[in-house]
């Protein structure tokens, strides 16, 4: 029943549409359940609080990303402008609360989003080339890392079984799955524009694969050639903190106790967590560590009285 909820706005409550979990699995020692419901909490109050947002300018546009923009269909556009070397400003804003879906083959985020490309002249207004509309599934990973709940997107097709510590892929022959993951742009101004669009799509997908999801990620480095400089202005430019979305969700769990074994399995509308635990410290050493240290008054008030030397009290 567990969900996220904006700070501002404590009171405010999403309406719960997602299914009940179900708990039948036996073969850990305990179990928690994560709905539809808990996902879309957390990124319904991201979007509120206007933090999915990336603004990319200059320098730190990934280079091949700015090439492909200016050797392709914006080629056209840019010589157009007068103002066709100044530099390039992305900005990708997602439009609507996005959606988690929760299925026994995988686990996807459905995002809408804008992306506005703009030419920034040096002391003169921004120059508009273009504002595409993109709609996207993504692929999502959700595993356990230490005591957190971690989720990675991804805008690639990926196969895997049940999901293993640091979100691994253990082979399992009666339980891999498959998620194909959706990407699409569009013009808001044109039909023809959206027709051009159409060439844009495959590249533009990994350049975002490569670029901006490990940031998203809460991972700064990768294969791409970019160099780590770029990657790292980048993330500098990412409103949403990475930082958070590296940590994951906290499980709580008592000191002294730490998950082995764990596995993460997908259900119709929720999926599981199953762990063993593993006691790193033995109950009595987590018990004293936290007892309460006796004060001098409760010390004296504790002791035993001295016994009288007054006759008459005998």
């Amino acid at each position: 029943q567990g969900m996220f909820f904006p700070r501002v706005r404590e009171d405010q409550e999403l309406e719960n549409h997602a299914v009940e979990p179900v708990i039948k699995e036996t073969e850990r020692m305990v179990y928690v359940a994560f709905s539809e419901y808990f996902f879309d909490s957390a990124m319904h109050s991201y979007f509120q609080a206007g933090v999915l947002t990336i603004e990319l300018q200059g320098e730190k546009v990934p280079k091949d990303l700015e090439v492909l923009l200016r050797a392709t269909f914006f080629g056209t556009i840019f010589m157009l402008s007068p103002s066709v070397d100044a530099p390039l400003r992305l900005v990708l804003q997602v439009s609507a609360p996005p959606r988690c879906t929760i299925k026994p083959s995988g686990t996807s985020v459905s995002v809408s989003a804008f992306l506005n490309i703009s030419l920034v002249p040096p002391d003169r207004p921004p120059v508009q080339l273009s504002s595409m509309a993109m709609e996207t599934k993504l692929s999502a990973k959700v595993f356990l890392q230490g005591k957190a709940l971690r989720v990675q997107l991804d805008l690639r097709r990926y196969g895997w079984g049940h999901m293993g510590a640091g979100g691994e892929s253990p082979p399992h022959p009666t339980h891999n799955c498959f998620l194909l993951s959706r990407f699409r742009i569009y013009s808001k101004q044109s039909a023809l524009e959206s027709l051009a669009l159409f060439s844009l799509q495959a590249p533009l997908k990994t350049l975002l694969q490569l670029t901006i999801m490990p940031i998203i990620n809460g991972r700064h480095c990768c294969s791409h050639t970019t160099g780590s400089a770029q990657q790292d202005s980048a993330s500098s430019q990412l409103s949403f903190s990475a930082e958070r979305t590296k940590k994951g969700v906290q499980i709580p769990l008592p000191e002294g106790m730490d998950f082995t074994r764990e596995v993460v399995t997908n259900h119709a509308g929720f999926l599981t967590v199953g762990a063993d635990l593993h006691f790193s410290k033995g109950l009595r050493e987590v018990i004293e560590k936290y007892r309460p240290v006796p004060t001098a008054a409760a010390y004296s008030s504790s002791r035993p009285a001295e016994p009288s030397l007054d006759p008459s009290s005998l």
